[in-house]
């Protein structure tokens, strides 16, 4: 049913992005229009409102012929509230939270419009300056969809302070699968308590699977014959990447008890000591929340995965977010959308504006700007990390791995959910037992995604 549901909605979408008229929005005062979602709110901090509203007399000083609308909006998913708004005709002319990974199933269903004629006149592009990280999959037969809007590097992020008053030196960090068990062995007292992994287990537990894959020496997916992709997380490096998982939650003990908190959770335990290591980046940390316990952000770094052995390079994911239009709109409303989104995330000025406003809010934002010029010159604003974390990110962004980016990606991490939370539920499984789950999996995705998937 699900399947069906998502399958209708594309088929609506597409008719509807392509098979309506494109009319120029137009205001009072016969200037382009131009509507925007913002999350900035009323509940929002102060520091951010203040920015919200110098973004907004900026636009109108830089570009006096078109009128900008900002509408506040609060998430539930993104992605549906972008979808039902472009079916209702009401979706933003221009939106910057999609995943580039979603980028190659919306060309294919009309839901973001062809932007090849602004891409290609765009000097920002033409000089070089742009990071390059998505191009192959935010373009396609010559033409552009997209522009990045940012990109961040994700393994694993670590409270020093935890580890420390857990008995182990936290500048010696492990670099193999059985370094960091026993590390992890040595730190948890869930009598404190004290976690050493905080292991995703919910709904986004296929996304944080993915680098453990690739620690293990394999993938997620593989290009194969005709376009397709072969389903590669069934080979023996994810068969040993789940074992590995459910060997520290179920053998070592070293997760916390509740697998499946969600992620605000967490970046709790994570904040105030309860867990000494978990999936994702010194970004999360909050400045205030940390300070509720007694510590600072520079009581945070990253790292990148431990491996199975020390043949495999220790990986990161890397990912980020893009820029895409809505193609119901016309040409002059796409070009003024173009213009304004790309002063947001472009401009030299206001970017360094904007991330005097992040850090003042306590946020240790590490993501790479789309202008890949300024990314040390950002890392260096940055008054809430130390230099060994900025040494650490650095060289994350060296050694990272672009997540996958095959159509249907995103479905294939959700068929993930329920086969991984098994697996790392299970007391005491064979290798065969997670293999079957595992192949199950890959097996269901094949007959939902024939064109795409392959075994």
């Amino acid at each position: 049913m699900k399947k069906i549901i998502s399958l209708a909605l594309a088929g609506m979408l597409l008719i509807s992005a392509s098979g309506c008229g494109s009319k120029k929005k137009v205001s009072s005062d016969g200037k382009t229009k131009v509507t925007l979602w913002t999350n900035v709110t009323q509940d929002s901090a102060q520091v951010m409102k203040d920015l919200q509203a110098d973004l907004e007399k900026r636009i109108a000083e830089k570009f006096p012929d078109y009128d900008v609308e900002f509408v506040q909006k609060v998430y539930t998913d993104y992605n549906q509230d972008y979808d039902k708004a472009l079916m209702a005709g009401n979706a933003p002319d221009a939106f910057d939270m999609f995943s580039y990974t979603a980028i190659p199933t919306r060309i294919k269903n009309g839901t973001i419009a062809d932007i090849s004629d602004l891409v290609s006149d765009w000097d920002m592009k033409k000089e070089d300056k742009v990071i390059n990280t998505f191009d192959d999959v935010i373009s396609k037969d010559g033409k552009w969809y997209a522009i990045p809007r940012h990109a961040y590097t994700s393994a694993l992020y670590v409270n020093k302070k935890a580890i420390s008053d857990g008995g182990e030196n936290p500048e010696n960090l492990p670099k193999t699968w059985d370094e960091f068990d026993t590390y992890c062995q040595k730190i948890t007292d869930k009598s404190v308590p004290r976690f050493g992994y905080e292991i995703m287990g919910m709904d986004f537990c296929a996304w944080a699977f993915t680098p453990w894959v690739w620690s293990a020496g394999g993938e997620m997916v593989e290009p194969a014959e005709n376009g397709k992709w072969r389903i590669a997380f069934t080979d023996d490096a994810g068969v040993d990447a789940a074992c590995y998982l459910n060997r520290l939650v179920n053998q070592s003990k070293v997760t916390q008890t509740n697998i499946l908190c969600d992620l605000s959770d967490t970046d709790d335990d994570m904040m105030s000591g309860r867990a000494c290591f978990a999936w994702g980046t010194v970004a999360n940390v909050e400045a205030e929340k940390v300070k509720q316990y007694g510590l600072s952000t520079t009581d945070f770094t990253q790292m990148c995965m431990p491996v199975k052995d020390r043949s495999i390079t220790n990986p990161a994911l890397a990912g980020g977010e893009v820029i895409t239009f809505n193609p119901k709109c016309d040409k002059e409303t796409l070009k003024a959308a173009f213009d304004v989104m790309t002063f947001m995330h472009y401009d030299e000025d206001y970017q360094k504006i904007k991330w005097q406003a992040s850090f003042d809010n306590g946020s240790c934002d590490i993501y790479i700007p789309a202008r890949k010029d300024l990314y040390e010159e950002k890392l260096a604003m940055n008054p809430l990390l130390t230099d060994e974390a900025r040494e650490n990110i650095k060289q994350q962004a060296e050694v990272s791995k672009p997540e996958p980016y095959c159509e249907h990606w995103g479905d294939l991490k959700s068929q993930l959910v329920v086969p991984l939370q098994k697996i790392y539920s299970m007391p005491n499984p064979s290798r065969d037992d997670i293999k079957k789950i595992l192949s199950d999996c890959a097996d269901e995705l094949c007959k939902l995604y024939p064109d795409t998937f392959v075994r």
